[in-house]
């Protein structure tokens, strides 16, 4: 990624807008998919194919796996994992890709290998853009993890968390007899490090407060009620399976994560097939039969479970609401609101430098599509204001309704928000 310094001068400013590389709003993307009791994700239907929903949701999420038609860049990879029943019992099988799933000529079939087998409860899929550990390397997410009394657990993650302190929650000695993935570099507590995901110490940090527990439900709300209360401002979106029930958790002020509960069928238009399953998508499709599902956006800080018994539960109520409301740590970037907003002819946004560095200012439309990007560099402990007056990176008004802001400096998303236009 290549970032232009502004400069004090107009023309470099002027010319920033223009020569700036934008950086995508959380660019990975995840999809979670729960058949309902009695069915199978793996069923064909007259013309061969499967579920024609689960179609139209694999070939979204191919588009949005790569950068063609699709406001995210999601080129590095993509990974499926599905469970399937032998004999009663629930088994993971996996498919990873170092290519876009937008371009990559194998990603029906492979997606193929997934859905052959006779009984396929659930399947999970992720789409990356690399933001900590190994690159270049096939999609490590889903993450799998195998408990001493065989039960397969799998995590995919949207969004960034802090390593040094997720480890210091789990403790060497754990990770000692867990270690994460270097993907060839060396020992996870020495040469590797830099190679290890985020994402995996999160996914191994809710494993252990599921062992510890011995409840999943438990173990996953102690896990966040701890991180939060440590990184209350890190995304935190992710998808987690035992084989037996879907979970999915929203943390972000972006509305990435939404879902369709086929239980409500019966307020579907006459055009459209029942549906044989639940789903879980960062962005649901945006055409053909399945984008008039009732799609509903989970609500942030909330923990939905697509059970297997075809119920649904969602938990929204676990974590203390004063938790997010603390000040951060002093070494974190601070989240500060935007002011005014609702805003009528320009809002300031400020942001606190920990280090000095460029930090970015990226306003999108609620379709996800970047209208304006502006770039400065900011000292060590200062505090700059991004401000915007409601214009696209050409200088045209935009109309009234909803926005969202992301500030970053290099990879790291430093905070985000939602704006509110009135004209």
């Amino acid at each position: 990624m290549n970032y232009i310094f502004a400069m004090s001068t107009p023309f470099f400013k002027r010319a920033l807008v223009f020569l700036l590389l934008a950086m995508p709003l959380f660019p990975c993307r995840m999809l979670g998919v729960i058949a309902l009791p009695g069915e199978s994700l793996s069923s064909t239907y007259t013309n061969g194919d499967w579920h024609p929903y689960l179609m139209g949701e694999l070939e979204e999420f191919r588009l949005q796996g790569g950068s063609g038609q699709w406001p995210y860049n999601n080129q590095d990879g993509w990974g499926m994992t599905s469970y399937y029943l032998n004999q009663d019992v629930p088994e993971v099988q996996t498919v990873r890709s170092d290519e876009e799933a937008y371009l990559d000529i194998d990603y029906y079939y492979d997606t193929s290998t997934l859905l052959n087998e006779t009984q396929v409860p659930i399947l999970m899929g992720h789409l990356r853009q690399t933001s900590s550990g190994a690159s270049d390397i096939e999609n490590p997410h889903p993450f799998i993890y195998t408990s001493d009394d065989g039960v397969n657990f799998s995590f995919g993650h949207n969004g960034d968390v802090i390593k040094e302190s997720v480890r210091e929650l789990i403790g060497d000695d754990w990770l000692d007899l867990h270690p994460p993935q270097t993907y060839g570099t060396g020992p996870w507590d020495g040469s590797g490090w830099d190679s290890v995901v985020d994402s995996e110490l999160f996914f191994f940090w809710i494993i252990k407060n599921i062992e510890e527990l011995d409840s999943v439900l438990e173990g996953i709300q102690q896990a966040l009620i701890v991180l939060e209360d440590q990184q209350p401002f890190q995304l935190k979106n992710f998808l987690f399976s035992d084989g037996s029930d879907l979970y999915a958790y929203r943390r972000s002020l972006m509305s990435d994560i939404h879902y369709f509960d086929a239980s409500q069928n019966d307020s579907l238009p006459p055009h459209l097939s029942d549906s044989n399953h639940r789903v879980v998508m960062s962005t649901p499709p945006t055409g053909g039969d399945v984008s008039e599902l009732p799609w509903i956006e989970l609500p942030d800080r909330n923990l939905l479970i697509f059970k297997g018994d075809g119920s649904t539960e969602i938990h929204g109520n676990f974590i203390p609401t004063g938790l997010i409301a603390d000040a951060p740590k002093p070494d974190q970037n601070r989240l500060s609101q935007a002011y005014p907003n609702p805003f009528n002819n320009s809002t300031t946004i400020p942001v606190h430098a920990s280090e000095s560095g460029a930090y970015t200012l990226h306003v999108f439309n609620t379709r996800g599509q970047m209208v304006f990007a502006e770039t400065n560099w900011i000292g060590d402990g200062s505090v700059y204001n991004f401000l915007w007056s409601g214009l696209d990176d050409a200088g045209n008004e935009l109309t009234s309704g909803s926005f969202f802001f992301q500030i970053s400096s290099g990879s790291e998303s430093v905070s985000s928000g939602k704006l509110l236009l009135l004209k």
